[in-house]
């Protein structure tokens, strides 16, 4: 995964871009592992824009099933982006249209909450898991700039800082955007 998001953002630079990023409002899509521990349908607001970065809050709710343990999930990030990307062109040439990639460095603190017991009837023991596990995010988000919709990929790494059960590693997240 380290190998192919390294790839990415590479081949991300040589990708055409607008002088500024596309301005995006917010986001809502699905997420898989990354922040959440299975999966989860996010939510996404833009705040604190500045030339060639801004800042994102993203909330989600999901659900896991693992080895018999099922809860209802919810997440919660901030996160900062930083334009790789950025407008290499001449001057003397026509600034490209609607359609380009943007590509960003994303980074930021998040967490993760499940219920903290087993409330399966099946099961004898009830095992007692961690309510909240905080995570570290880093990873790359692509922008598939339209003239309509902006479609947002994040691919990214999520280390636990305090150890849990049920802690996602990597995972990605595809979204529908709106100017």
């Amino acid at each position: 995964m380290p190998r192919l998001l390294t790839l990415l953002i590479l081949v991300s630079l040589k990708c055409s871009s607008q002088p500024y990023y596309t301005r995006i409002r917010a986001n809502v899509g699905a997420e898989i592992a990354g922040l959440a521990p299975q999966f989860a349908v996010m939510a996404e607001a833009i705040t604190a824009y500045k030339p060639r970065s801004f800042a994102g809050i993203q909330a989600g709710l999901g659900w896991l099933e693992r080895s018999g343990f099922k809860s209802p999930s919810l997440s919660a990030a901030g996160t900062y982006n930083f334009l790789l990307n950025p407008y290499r062109r001449k001057s003397c040439y026509p600034h490209p249209g609607n359609k380009s990639i943007e590509a960003y460095l994303e980074c930021g603190l998040g967490a993760f909450f499940i219920d903290p017991y087993d409330k399966n009837l099946n099961t004898v023991a009830k095992v007692k898991h961690r309510f909240a596990t905080p995570v570290a995010l880093a990873g790359a988000r692509f922008h598939f700039v339209s003239p309509k919709w902006i479609y947002v990929l994040k691919l990214r790494l999520t280390p636990a800082i305090l150890k849990s059960r049920f802690d996602p590693v990597a995972g990605v997240c595809v979204g529908l955007g709106w100017r």
